[in-house]
């Protein structure tokens, strides 16, 4: 966690000490959303008083509402923009009212921070952006980005990393090892899993190395979300593919100059895109297109390509705060108003799936 003393003030004086401050800054900047047994875990007390004045103090004060479910507990949302401003996250999309999947999805990712409190986390889209422009001097145009236009305005806003699931880095490696993950709150397929690699591709291919944690309440898919991993961001080239390479370097260089292809060019060039995607295929492209690298070069480096160790794959159980969903007669909130007021991570490295402790 790398609350400041300046955000740590702010929260104190809206009324909190100073744990408290410290577990609503995890709740704001990650999930929006959470659970007395999450509020628990933080703290490390079975106190039901303890807790008990924690929300009464968030909804007496308006800065939380709660949907109660069936099975008798609650989810709490910190929604109050002052909040937000106390903590300079006042533009975070968690403060806004989510469907059910979303909440769940933040309530896992909260889950997974609350159990690795300890790691460097990159908590912002700033955070993320400045990270891999700084340490690896990548271009934005290999981030993921969503474009969004507001209302009838012409003007449209690029955001990135809007998933906005755990990133952290391990600081002492040189350059520093990014750590991505994925939580899955419980999805039926991985066509949300291969979409979200799918937009991550271009990032994954232009870094040296990275580790990527599939994060799900249980393991049912998680060997078939490890083969997906694999099959989706691997960039890993066969050595008798080299001419392949030279034959997408032709291509692209035709397009680049804007020489007449035929429709089965573009598309094999659109398809060799994908496979030969990230910063060294193109630095390698460019010094091709000069002249300064032979095609016994390229066949060398598509052979080094392939024996590099590049991404490590991981996934872990975590979820316990989901059991608050676990009535079968009630799926989603009861149809009741939300409330307002008292009145009313170890190292991860190498493949596998581990469990993960969450207090």
């Amino acid at each position: 966690m790398s609350m400041t003393g300046f955000e740590r003030h702010g929260l104190q004086l809206l009324g909190y000490n100073s744990r408290e401050s410290e577990f609503l800054f995890l709740v704001a900047t990650h999930s929006g959303y959470f659970t007395t047994h999450q509020f628990k875990t933080f703290t490390g007390t079975d106190s039901g008083s303890v807790c008990h004045a924690f929300v009464r103090k968030l909804l007496d004060r308006k800065h939380a509402s709660y949907h109660a479910y069936r099975s008798g507990e609650r989810v709490y949302h910190v929604f109050a923009r002052k909040v937000y401003q106390a903590i300079e996250r006042e533009n975070l999309r968690t403060r806004k009212k989510h469907e059910i999947e979303y909440i769940k999805t933040r309530l896992l990712a909260l889950d997974f921070v609350l159990a690795h409190r300890e790691r460097r986390y990159l908590e912002t889209e700033a955070d993320k952006i400045g990270f891999f422009e700084r340490r690896y001097n990548l271009d934005r145009s290999v981030l993921p980005v969503k474009l969004y236009r507001a209302g009838r305005s012409a003007e449209v806003t690029p955001r990135y990393f809007v998933d906005r699931f755990p990133m952290f880095f391990v600081p002492a490696s040189a350059p520093p090892v990014p750590t991505f993950t994925y939580i899955d709150s419980g999805a039926v397929t991985l066509s949300g899993f291969i979409t979200h690699l799918r937009a991550y591709r271009a990032l994954f291919e232009s870094l040296p190395a990275f580790h990527f944690i599939y994060v799900a309440p249980t393991s049912r898919l998680f060997g078939a979300a490890e083969s997906e991993f694999h099959r989706v961001i691997s960039r890993v080239v066969q050595p008798g593919q080299s001419l392949g390479v030279i034959d997408y370097f032709r291509l692209r260089r035709a397009w680049d100059e804007r020489e007449r292809m035929a429709s089965a060019d573009v598309v094999t060039l659109k398809d060799a895109q994908g496979r030969y995607a990230g910063r060294h295929f193109d630095d390698l492209y460019n010094r091709w297109r000069k002249g300064g690298v032979s095609e016994s070069e390229i066949a060398q480096f598509t052979k080094q390509v392939a024996k590099a160790p590049r991404a490590t794959f991981q996934a872990v159980v975590c979820g316990s705060s989901l059991k608050v969903f676990a009535d079968p007669f009630a799926p989603v909130a009861e149809n009741r108003p939300e409330i307002g007021s008292a009145r009313s991570v170890s190292e991860f490295s190498g493949s596998g799936s581990a469990q993960v402790s969450e207090g």
